[in-house]
């Protein structure tokens, strides 16, 4: 059986969005008969660990670990992370049967993909790089945001360029790798499990209950430019306290951090909170099963974004897994959700660039 080895910064198989959606890739190829090895990243690794002892399987899957860089120094040591994929792939004695490599992002700094690519360049495997985003780097660090917009652009505009064939997640992306003459398919974020829909009747209350499920930023530092926020969850509290001025009745359920956490990130929206008062819940950070039962059992998953190259190049994998839920999602027209939301089926937009019109918008809806 052909092999793939799909390496990257995921946490497989539902340590965040990037490993469900991997995982949910590698089903796919499965399905299309190929063996598939997942290396992601995992911050319980040392790097004194060789991939093969970090070993575990999955619904079928094995899957392995390289060390997550804890520090500037480990993330830049990118030929530490190469030795090691190359002492893996020759150990289990992988190159007969190997038929593509695909990298998603980087484990390190990205010049490991410009080593992993020669090398299987050399040894005829293909390789196909899944990009599903384009971020802008955003800290107090000038020297970091200008060293990550670096290897960013040389990842995304140069590595991704040589490579055999581009999974892209949306249309912006695709339009980009196409202009270079690339073969490009478009994957949007696939659900690695099937949900079990809730039971008619289960959600007839008029208190209608709203979900958002995220980390939008750093735990224990504060925001200091909320524009750098991709999930505007400041705005989504503001537009939900005008909701319940003008009388609508719900429940707003937070999951990912708690209120103070929250506070501590954006302090200036100490009385907003307030005046939601016991509308809204914070449950702080749960596993992917409790969320999912939740957001299965919610009226609406609720995910605010502004429209700018960030939210165009992306796709968020909370909008698939609320729809995988069969629970409508309330958002904005980011990347390519207008040709996956059916407006009033499975989802609602909101005017991203006017508040008065969204107040509206969502009042109407709930």
């Amino acid at each position: 059986m052909k092999t793939i080895i799909y390496i990257g910064n995921f946490s497989f198989p539902f340590g965040n969005a990037s490993g469900k959606r991997v995982y949910a890739n590698g089903q796919v190829l499965r399905t299309l008969g190929y063996k598939v090895l997942f290396i992601g990243v995992d911050n319980k690794v040392t790097q004194k660990s060789e991939i093969r002892d970090t070993e575990d399987e999955h619904d079928g899957f094995k899957y392995y670990n390289l060390p997550y860089p804890q520090n500037y120094i480990d993330w830049i040591n990118y030929k530490n992370a190469y030795i090691k994929l190359i002492t893996f792939i020759k150990q289990e004695r992988l190159l007969d049967n190997l038929e593509f490599v695909i990298l998603y992002g980087s484990p390190s700094l990205s010049l490991f993909n410009t080593k992993v690519h020669k090398f299987c360049k050399h040894n005829n495997i293909k390789v196909l790089t899944d990009c599903v985003d384009w971020l802008t780097t955003k800290t107090k660090n000038p020297i970091f945001n200008l060293i990550k917009w670096v290897d960013n652009t040389y990842q995304k505009a140069y590595v991704n360029n040589k490579v055999d064939g581009v999974i892209v997640i949306s249309k912006y992306l695709e339009e980009y790798y196409k202009k270079f003459g690339k073969k490009t398919i478009i994957v949007p974020p696939l659900s690695p499990i099937e949900f079990k829909f809730a039971e008619l009747g289960d959600n007839l209350d008029t208190m209608k209950v709203i979900t958002y499920a995220g980390q939008p930023f750093r735990i224990g530092k504060r925001i200091t430019d909320l524009n750098t926020l991709k999930d505007r969850i400041d705005k989504t509290i503001v537009l939900l306290i005008r909701a319940k001025e003008k009388g609508c009745e719900f429940i707003f359920n937070i999951y990912g951090f708690t209120k103070d956490e929250y506070l501590v990130a954006i302090p200036s929206q100490t009385d907003c909170i307030e005046k939601l008062g016991d509308s809204v819940f914070f449950h702080g950070l749960k596993s992917n099963e409790e969320v999912v039962k939740v957001i299965l059992l919610s009226d609406f998953t609720i995910l605010i974004r502004d429209i700018n190259r960030d939210t165009a190049a992306g796709f968020p994998t909370k909008v698939s897994e609320s729809i995988s839920c069969g629970t409508p999602v309330i958002t904005t027209k980011t990347s390519d959700l207008e040709k996956y939301i059916k407006e009033g089926y499975n989802g609602f937009f909101l005017d991203a660039k006017n508040e008065k019109n969204s107040i509206s918008e969502l009042v109407d809806i709930l």
